[in-house]
């Protein structure tokens, strides 16, 4: 082999990369495409956790409203608490078997609860319904009954769904 054959051999064996040599443009840009991939994943974890946060913040503030709204009718009284409500007692007490009331339309209801409601739950509002239990005559009415069955759903939006959760209690 003459020298000259020699360098062309040279200069058509692979090369090895050496220390000193930097990447290519190719590696460059397969290195960031992963990398952003990887970081847009991230990203939206992020994004879903706090949607997460904020539905069960939501969630809790709905049973604090539902278990203050259960604690005022307890204190009111069962005999009372119908005739306290004008939607209860129509056409009046002694026939009334339960009835059902809105906070958003109720007189007493959305004075006494549909401000808070508003402020904590976005399109919030609380369907309360009492019944009777017990008693003498068959069905019961808010007169001859032993008991009161108190129930209290609270109603909001959170994205595009409507939420609820409900609480109840029965008053002898």
């Amino acid at each position: 082999m003459t020298p000259e054959t020699t360098n062309v051999l040279l200069d058509r064996a692979p090369r090895r990369r050496t220390m000193e040599q930097g990447m290519s443009l190719v590696e460059v840009l397969i290195a960031l495409g992963i990398m952003a991939g990887v970081l847009i994943s991230v990203a939206s974890l992020f994004i879903l956790g706090g949607q997460r946060v904020k539905g069960g913040r939501d969630m809790t503030q709905a049973v604090a409203v539902g278990a203050d709204i259960l604690e005022e009718l307890n204190s009111i009284g069962g005999n009372t608490l119908a005739e306290t409500m004008p939607d209860c007692c129509t056409p009046n007490c002694d026939t009334s078997t339960g009835c059902n009331v809105d906070s958003r339309t109720d007189s007493f209801a959305s004075v006494q609860w549909q401000p808070w409601i508003d402020q904590e739950l976005f399109q919030g509002y609380a369907e309360i319904t009492l019944t009777p239990v017990g008693g003498s005559t068959t069905p019961p009415t808010f007169d001859t009954a032993e008991g009161l069955r108190l129930s209290v759903e609270i109603f909001w939006t959170e994205g595009t769904s409507q939420r609820s959760v409900v609480q109840e209690t029965v008053e002898f």
